[in-house]
């Protein structure tokens, strides 16, 4: 019990606090919704970018494992599918919007809070298997994007809508880093105190500019789907998660830790942004943000410590 409670004040809490910071001046009119919009566009096109870059050209590639990334990412694209159709079959919702909320049940806010939390709670080694979640969601989240796109406007084809996602900064970001790190003479120390100083406002400012972005009036209308996001997000995903990573694939729960974690993290802002974009159930996984940030705060330190 002593372990949780110093992870919840140690290592949660001051992230948690510059959401609960954001949320407050959201409701006090401090800063407006289009400030929470500014600072998501630096987050984006600048701040998420120099993550990916850091990541990759920081991450010792001896030390990645590839088996335990993978096994996470079939348990989190079960419960994408599970979201899918639990949206779809249950609620009516139609594909797009299937797609979002499914998008909502299985992809964590690890950049801006897991991350975070596990570089002050762990060693930086144990950092690892959630920087690779990080890299492998890319190109989930991509895909996503895609599908959203062709059904949308069936007209584009999938080339068309592939080629697209050639200008999106963090499949840009994540080239360039390979790139870098493939540099024969080595990475330069500039390059890496560069992507490291802006990947570190990613974070703060994420968090801030999602409690802002909370703190606005929510329709209560979509209430049921939004229990069923955060159920299958904070409830099915950790179950699934350890059955796959743990019992089948033969994991130690320590080595495993911090990639358990990711599955205990809140919904994570990008659903919320593209239900927007996408005309989405965006009451149902704002809504779903906020439940799930605070189940998160108890159950990380949990599974940090058990």
């Amino acid at each position: 019990m002593a372990g949780i409670f110093n992870t919840l004040l140690s290592s949660v809490l001051p992230v948690a606090f510059i959401f609960v910071a954001g949320y407050f001046v959201g409701r006090r009119n401090i800063f407006s919704q289009l400030d929470a919009n500014s600072i998501f566009k630096f987050i984006a096109q600048i701040s998420a970018p120099a993550i990916i870059i850091n990541i990759i050209i920081t991450t010792d590639v001896s030390r990645l494992d590839p088996v335990l990334a993978g096994l996470y990412l079939v348990s989190e694209l079960m419960v994408y599918m599970a979201g899918f159709f639990v949206s779809k079959k249950c609620f009516g919702l139609g594909f797009r919007a299937a797609i979002l909320c499914g998008l909502a049940a299985s992809f964590a806010n690890h950049v801006l809070f897991v991350y975070p939390i596990a570089k002050f709670a762990f060693e930086p080694i144990m950092t690892i298997p959630v920087r690779s979640i990080i890299t492998i969601d890319i190109i989930v989240f991509t895909l996503t994007v895609i599908i959203l796109d062709v059904h949308k406007n069936p007209s584009m084809g999938p080339m068309r809508a592939i080629s697209s996602q050639l200008q999106n900064p963090l499949l840009i970001a994540l080239a360039l880093g390979v790139m870098i790190n493939l540099n024969p003479f080595g990475v330069p120390l500039a390059i890496i105190r560069f992507a490291g100083f802006i990947a570190d406002a990613a974070a703060p400012c994420g968090l801030f500019a999602s409690g802002i972005l909370l703190a606005g009036p929510i329709s209560r209308n979509s209430l049921k789907l939004a229990g069923a996001i955060t159920g299958l997000k904070m409830l099915v995903h950790p179950i699934v998660g350890f059955g796959i990573i743990v019992i089948v694939g033969g994991y130690s729960i320590e080595a495993a830790r911090t990639t358990l974690l990711v599955t205990v993290a809140p919904v994570g802002v990008m659903a919320l942004t593209f239900a927007s974009r996408y005309d989405g159930k965006t009451d149902a996984i704002a809504q779903a943000m906020v439940w799930s940030f605070c189940l998160s705060i108890f159950l990380i330190p949990l599974f940090a410590v058990i």
